[in-house]
């Protein structure tokens, strides 16, 4: 369940704030992509101060946060990436040497992981305006002139199993929930690279003092970021939708035996997508609370507008 109106804790205080949600899986990421290219073409003046990012989706919202230009240009050269990107540029498998050298000596080292991303680091850095400590100073220009109020790109403490978001702000606050914190700080490609880092298939990173991976592991609220960060409307790209029955009864015949491919699909969905349609759910539940209580008498509780 997300905050919702709740416990709201506003990063702005103009009451008008868009939040964008963007989740993780790298084909769902490049779907965004997609939605997003079509609202920039079709509202090319689209303002949406407050981002967030999990997994394959951090890069996606570290690249709209940074990049100066408008809406639409925006999001055009982000598709542009995503169409250049190759599986070359993403990672390089680890020989079978290097990996079993590394598991006989019983250190634990990110080389203890299937692939590297090393490539996918060096095509983020050169796309994404960075320092020489590859922090992502696009996101502080776009704030310093207006353009954007707040980023969120989440992560998962392995020796916690915490949800960690790193926010970079204006007006931005900690929060600790169960199982789930907040921090502010200047965000660099490290964060990029943690949020996105698969288990056992990518490695940690190193933030601070601690060993981060994959931020939607243990994410059950994907949407509380964006309303830590003060958005009161919410715009979630998601790549399903709601099932009629007679298409459920549909699909429910086929007979084949499940193939492997058809199973990771599942655990993938169960790991992103359901969490988010179950937190979506939950919200509208909320909202419809609230709109009962009268408008004097809510205090800081508001509806909190979503489009999924």
């Amino acid at each position: 369940m997300s905050d919702g109106p709740t416990n709201s804790e506003p990063g702005s205080s103009d009451g008008n704030s868009t939040g964008l949600v963007l989740g993780g899986g790298g084909a769902r990421a490049a779907y965004q992509t997609g939605v997003m290219e079509y609202v920039g073409e079709t509202f090319p003046r689209a303002s949406v101060p407050l981002m967030t990012g999990v997994s394959a989706g951090s890069i996606n919202a570290a690249h709209l946060a940074a990049d100066p230009g408008p809406w639409a240009h925006r999001t055009g050269r982000l598709t542009s990436y995503w169409e250049e990107l190759t599986m070359d540029d993403v990672f390089a498998p680890r020989s079978l040497w290097t990996l079993g050298r590394s598991l006989v000596r019983g250190t634990p080292s990110p080389k203890q992981t299937l692939l590297d991303t090393a490539p996918l680091r060096a095509y983020l850095a050169e796309r994404l305006p960075t320092d020489e400590e590859e922090r992502l100073t696009g996101v502080a220009e776009n704030l310093d002139a207006g353009r954007l109020e707040g980023l969120a790109i989440s992560t998962s403490n392995y020796a916690t199993l915490q949800t960690v978001t790193w926010v970079q702000g204006r007006s931005m606050h900690d929060w600790e929930r169960p199982n789930r914190i907040g921090r502010r700080t200047t965000l660099s490609l490290d964060h990029v690279m943690a949020s996105t880092a698969l288990p056992m298939i990518f490695p940690a990173v190193r933030l601070d003092d601690a060993w981060y991976g994959d931020g939607g592991l243990r994410m059950l609220d994907p949407l509380a970021p964006a309303i830590h960060l003060g958005a009161d409307r919410l715009f979630v790209i998601s790549t399903r939708y709601e099932r009629s029955q007679v298409e459920a009864n549909q699909a429910a015949r086929t007979p084949a035996y499940p193939s492997p491919f058809q199973m990771l699909g599942i655990l993938a969905n169960v790991l992103m997508l359901d969490v988010l349609e179950h937190d979506a759910a939950v919200l509208r539940r909320v909202n419809r609370l609230v709109r009962q209580i009268r408008s004097e008498q809510r205090g800081r509780l508001q509806p909190i507008d979503l489009l999924v």
